[in-house]
C-alpha cells in the first residue's frame, strides 16, 4: 500500500499525543511512588516521624495554595463598558447558531453557510448582514492508527475536582483512537460575521469534533505572536491556536478590518468557541487599532488559554472582556492553574450563575448558558452557597 505524505505526518502526530499523555501519566505516577516511599520510611519508624509528618502536610499545603497565590497575580479586570445582558442574550443564541451552522455544513454538501436557513435563527437577526463566514479545515477518517494510553490516573486521588476532571480525561482517552484516524482535510464552517448600523457581531463555533477535547486536555503551550510583527503575547494552549490558524478564508483580521469602527464590535463563542474569540480579540486590538475601543468580549463556557503574561497583555488590549461561567461546569477549570506543560489563568471580568444538571455535558451545553442569560441569573458577584464552607 503507497503511504501518502499526510498519513505520515498523522503518525508523527500520533506519536506526540501519545508522548504527551504519557508524559502526564509519569508524572501523575512519579508522586504516587513518592507518597508511597514517604509512608514506607514512617511505617519503618526511620528518623523523626512527627517532623516528617509535618513536611508532609506542608508539601500538601503548599501545593493547594500555590493555585490561590497564581490566581492573586492575574491582572485586575474592570471592564470600561459594562456588561449588557440584552446583548449577551443576543450572543449565546449566535453561538447556538454557530454549532448548527457547522453541522449543516458537514451533512449538506451544497450548503453555503447562510444562517438564516437554521432552525435556530430568530427576528432580532433580521436587520443584520451576514457579511462573512468562517471556513477552516476538518478532518475525515480512514486508517487507524492505534495509541495505548492510560485511561485510570487520578481515581484514587481524594481530591474530588481531581476525580471528576479524571472522569473527563478517561472519556477522551479511549476516544484517542478514533481521534487519529486522520487521512485528509476537508473545509467547514467555523463562524461567521454580522454587521448592522449599531453593531458588528463575529461569532466563533464550539466544540463538537472528538480531536478537539484531546487538544483541550494535553496539548502544550506555544508562543502565541502576530503572524506579521512577530510581537510576542504569551504562551497559550498550542491546541487552541492550531484551531484558529486553521480559519483560512477569510483571516478574521481581514474581514474585520472591512467593520464600522464608530460602532461595537462584539466577540463571542462558546466552548471552543469562547477560546478562539479570545485569541481573536488580542489579534484584533493589537492588529487594528481603529477598531480596539469598541471590542466587546463575551465568552461563555471557555477554557483557560493562556500564562500570565498573556493573561496581562490580553487584559491590556480587551478591557472590555466578559466571562460568563456556569460553577457547575468542569471546563472552565481546565486546564489547571499549574500543569505539565505551563501556568494557566483566566482573562475577563467572571459572570457566574450555578446549575447542577449530574452530568460533565448538560452542565456544558450552550443551550443551558443560553437559558441562565435568558432567565437573567448570572452575576459578578461572588456567590455564597450556604454548604459551601466558603468564609
Amino acid at each position: 500500500m503507497r503511504i501518502k505524505r499526510r498519513q505520515i505526518l498523522l503518525a508523527g502526530m500520533a506519536a506526540g499525543v501519545a508522548a504527551t499523555v504519557g508524559s502526564d501519566f509519569a508524572s501523575r505516577q512519579a508522586k504516587r511512588n513518592r507518597d508511597k516511599a514517604l509512608l514506607a520510611l514512617a511505617t519503618e519508624g526511620t528518623g523523626d516521624q512527627t517532623k516528617l509528618l509535618k513536611q508532609v502536610f506542608a508539601a500538601d499545603a503548599e501545593r493547594i495554595n500555590a493555585g490561590s497565590t497564581l490566581q492573586a497575580m492575574a491582572p485586575a479586570t474592570r471592564p470600561l463598558v459594562p456588561y449588557d445582558r440584552t446583548v449577551s442574550k443576543l450572543l449565546i443564541q449566535c453561538s447556538k447558531l454557530a454549532t448548527q451552522q457547522y453541522l449543516t455544513g458537514k451533512i449538506v454538501p451544497a450548503y453555503d453557510g447562510s444562517i438564516k436557513t437554521l432552525p435556530a435563527y430568530f427576528s432580532e437577526l433580521d436587520s443584520y448582514t451576514q457579511l462573512a463566514s468562517f471556513k477552516g479545515e476538518d478532518t475525515e477518517i480512514e486508517d487507524t492508527i492505534e495509541v495505548e494510553v492510560p485511561t485510570t490516573a487520578q481515581r484514587d486521588s481524594p481530591d474530588a475536582l481531581e476525580v471528576q476532571a479524571s472522569q473527563v480525561q478517561d472519556t477522551v482517552g479511549q476516544t484517542i483512537k478514533a481521534a487519529i484516524q486522520l487521512k485528509q482535510w476537508s473545509p467547514v464552517y467555523l463562524g461567521f460575521v454580522l454587521t448592522s448600523k449599531t453593531r458588528n457581531i463575529i461569532v466563533f463555533r464550539g466544540t463538537q469534533r472528538n480531536i478537539e477535547w484531546l487538544y483541550n486536555l494535553y496539548a502544550r503551550q506555544q508562543d502565541f505572536e502576530d503572524p506579521e510583527s512577530g510581537e510576542f503575547f504569551g504562551h497559550v494552549h498550542q491546541g487552541f491556536v492550531a484551531n484558529y490558524r486553521s480559519i483560512i478564508q477569510p483571516i478574521p483580521v481581514d474581514v474585520a478590518a472591512q467593520l464600522d469602527p464608530s460602532i461595537p464590535c462584539y466577540i463571542t463563542g462558546h466552548s471552543l468557541g469562547a477560546s478562539l474569540a479570545i485569541l481573536a480579540s488580542m489579534e484584533l486590538a493589537y492588529r487594528l487599532p481603529a477598531l480596539k475601543p469598541q471590542i466587546r468580549l463575551y465568552s461563555y463556557a471557555g477554557s483557560r488559554v493562556g500564562d500570565l503574561t498573556f493573561a496581562t497583555t490580553h487584559t491590556e488590549y480587551v478591557p472590555n472582556h466578559y466571562r460568563i461561567v456556569n460553577a457547575a461546569d468542569i471546563v472552565p477549570l481546565l486546564p489547571p492553574l499549574q500543569s505539565l506543560s505551563g501556568q494557566y489563568l483566566h482573562t475577563g471580568e467572571e459572570w457566574s450563575f450555578l446549575c447542577q444538571k449530574g452530568d460533565f455535558l448538560p452542565n456544558h451545553v450552550v443551550d443551558l448558558y443560553r437559558e441562565a442569560v435568558t432567565r437573567k441569573v448570572e452575576t459578578n458577584k461572588r456567590p455564597s452557597h450556604p454548604v459551601s464552607g466558603d468564609k
